[in-house]
């Protein structure tokens, strides 16, 4: 009886030390993805607006980002902030998309001009940003 014992506490000792090396391994790899994700996002932002700054003869503002890597999806997301004012009638705008920077495949888009918005993430249309910040929200925290 107690060499059974001895063996069963041995091999669950044995599963338990693989068990660790194996979420320490993930932990690792997710980590490596998400280095890779923010680098890979930085150039992506770089290539498309610079250093972020919009000044041509049609508006005026500024672009910034905030990347993700999402571990459900197993994509690296970007979600590019637009705030500026358009030059002929000083209106202000606000333009937000949410895409996979590797698939270049846009998963939603916000865009507000004075009263008018236009919303949809993944062909959920929203009427609001407070909608489209709920629907993005879950892409941005996985």
């Amino acid at each position: 009886m107690k060499k059974i014992i001895l063996i069963i506490g041995i091999l669950f000792l044995a599963s338990y030390t693989c068990f660790a090396d194996d979420q320490k391994l993930d932990r690792k790899n997710i980590y490596d993805l998400q280095e890779k994700c923010g680098k890979r996002c930085d150039e992506y932002f770089k290539n498309e607006n610079g250093n972020g700054t919009i000044n041509d003869k049609e508006q005026l503002g500024n672009v910034s980002y905030q990347s993700h890597y999402n571990k459900k999806m197993n994509k690296c997301l970007i979600l590019l902030n637009e705030k500026g004012v358009k030059k002929n009638n000083d209106k202000i705008y606000k333009m937000k998309t949410l895409l996979d920077v590797n698939e270049k495949k846009k998963f939603g888009f916000f865009y507000n001009f004075g009263t008018l918005t236009f919303c949809d993430v993944l062909e959920k249309k929203c009427k609001s940003e407070e909608e489209w910040n709920l629907l993005v929200k879950p892409y941005m925290e996985e």
